[in-house]
């Protein structure tokens, strides 16, 4: 399981670029998945000491903020939101700590070694973090930001990787480019001008895309160029779409190019919130390098973008648990109708929230041939892991009293509330047709009862897990396992990897080990899924448990 309530926005950890001292101004547009978001408009200026002041209007579905952000050399100063007039939020910095002022909540002070303030969308911010980039010294050089609608520090590494030209309209353009790396493993990739006026950011993982007025022919150039054809590789990608309930899913099918009657294959089922085929929020592509190390071992894998989300169309009403279960079974009957799939040997394997998406299709479904739950077993309903998840995480930083839900993070005591208002009967007071109904969304979890889903389980079952996952903790996957070996089922492997994370990368808070090691998927879990799932659905596929 996820953080709730973690879209492609809400993920998103922009960065920063320079432009000269005086006065300039721009206006970017932010487009998702190719579609226009919102456009920012700022005016940036300096004074004699070197403070810099911007005022920005960002406009998003006709609600308009304006956002001022004042940075003296080396040090943020102060940062507010404004809608309609009336302060949202405000931040003022003071040597080593930070008074964040939010409506509706008590004033709070918090402590921070920030360098510069970045908030998500707000691309003019890239002027403060480039204003400290050391371009005499170049390389990779590591930053502290704070991001204050999550009131928290984030690390992050920036880049000049080099100095690209283009043809643009019959004429060269010369640039600059950088590329800068989050601490949850987010990367972006910055093109600007040789003033190093930012021209084009692009969050590849995340289809997110933001063009300065005046630079569209200098951004389709610039991706052109970056986009390589693919390494020739054992296996054929396919552009594929399926209904379900009025909803066309768009993914990726990769077919092994073996010659054989019909492929065994695998279904991939994402966690919570909005994500496209290749599983992305974090940046680390887990998705994409699962299909591609199955595919290259002669099995066909199906992935693609959640209802809403990157080429899948937008809901004309809002989204349940039940309908992303009902997506992941209608992936799986696109497969069974192709001439090219073995109908009976399809594997499920979800990750987070898909891996109790996986349990329950397979409960339900007697044809699953195995799943493999990756970061994603559990006993628990989802309110209790909600509550644990928020004070693993602020017992890491501090001790703290789990009657005081003041000490837990804010966007989990969001989400605890969320879920003791889904408890209650709450509806939307108005919900928009590509919205998540959460509250129904919440009320079909805590309806579930994960320990009597698992006795229904009776293909094939692999668990593996993080050691370090601080969303799903390592001892839900031994307790998923023992109840399985309990109800009798004889097919079950549980693999604990030391160290890892929630998306089996190194865990973050080994600082060990250097960045580039913490920011990649480990060999051993894909290998160790490969090796399960391939002999599982080609050298057992007749085995079955005995009931």
């Amino acid at each position: 399981m996820k953080r709730f309530i973690c879209g492609a926005i809400g993920c998103l950890f922009p960065i920063l670029l320079i432009v000269q001292a005086q006065e300039s101004a721009g206006t970017y547009t932010t487009y998702i998945a190719g579609k226009p978001l919102l456009t920012e408009s700022y005016i940036l200026s300096s004074e004699p000491d070197g403070t810099l002041k911007a005022e920005a209007e960002i406009i998003a579905s006709g609600v308009n903020q304006k956002t001022t952000t004042i940075a003296a050399p080396g040090k943020p100063v102060s940062f507010s939101v404004e809608t309609g007039g009336t302060k949202q939020m405000s931040a003022e910095f003071s040597n080593s700590t930070v008074k964040l002022q939010v409506t509706g909540q008590a004033e709070r002070e918090l402590n921070t070694k920030a360098t510069i303030i970045l908030e998500n969308l707000v691309w003019h911010h890239y002027v403060f973090l480039l204003n400290q980039y050391d371009v005499t010294k170049g390389g990779s050089q590591s930053f502290t930001a704070f991001l204050p609608s999550r009131a928290t520090d984030f690390g992050l590494q920036v880049e000049r990787l080099a100095t690209p030209g283009y043809l643009v309209d019959g004429r060269p353009v010369a640039t600059e480019r950088y590329r800068l790396v989050s601490t949850s493993g987010v990367v972006i990739d910055v093109w600007t001008d040789t003033a190093r006026v930012p021209l084009l950011f692009f969050i590849e993982s995340q289809g997110v895309k933001a063009v300065r007025h005046g630079s569209e022919s200098l951004a389709e150039a610039a991706l052109a160029a970056l986009t390589k054809p693919a390494a020739t590789a054992p296996f054929l990608s396919e552009e594929v779409t399926f209904q379900n309930e009025g909803v066309t899913l768009a993914g990726t099918l990769t077919i092994p190019k073996n010659e054989v009657e019909r492929h065994p294959a695998a279904v991939l089922i994402s966690g919570s919130g909005a994500q496209d085929r290749d599983e992305n929020p974090g940046g680390f592509g887990l998705f994409k390098l699962i299909a591609e190390r199955l595919s290259s071992s002669g099995l066909a894998v199906l992935r693609h973008d959640d209802r809403g989300f990157g080429k899948s169309t937008v809901p004309t009403k809002p989204t349940t648990y039940r309908d992303l279960i009902n997506d992941s079974k209608a992936a799986i009957d696109y497969l069974r109708r192709r001439k090219e799939i073995d109908p009976d040997r399809i594997a499920l394997i979800g990750h987070s929230e898909g891996g109790g998406t996986a349990a329950i299709i397979a409960s339900e479904d007697p044809r699953m041939a195995a799943i493999a739950l990756l970061a994603g077993a559990s006993l628990s309903k989802i309110d209790r892991l909600a509550l644990e998840q928020a004070l693993y995480q602020a017992a890491l930083k501090e001790p703290v009293n789990p009657s005081d839900r003041t000490k837990l993070p804010e966007d989990s005591r969001q989400v605890l509330q969320l879920i003791e208002q889904a408890k209650a009967g709450k509806k939307l007071d108005k919900e928009g047709a590509a919205a998540t109904s959460v509250y129904e969304y919440f009320r079909q979890h805590l309806a579930l009862d994960p320990r009597a889903t698992f006795k229904q389980v009776r293909c094939p079952v692999l668990i593996l897990q993080g050691e370090r996952d601080d969303l799903v903790l390592a001892h839900h996957a031994l307790e998923v396992a023992q109840a399985l070996a309990e109800a009798g089922h004889r097919q079950v492997l549980v693999r604990i990897f030391p160290n890892l994370s929630h998306v089996f990368t190194a865990s973050p808070l080994d600082k060990a080990l250097a960045f580039e090691q913490r920011s990649q998927i480990s060999p051993d879990v894909l290998e160790t899924l490969r090796t399960w799932i391939v002999n599982v659905l080609t050298n057992n596929r007749d085995e079955r448990p005995r009931e």
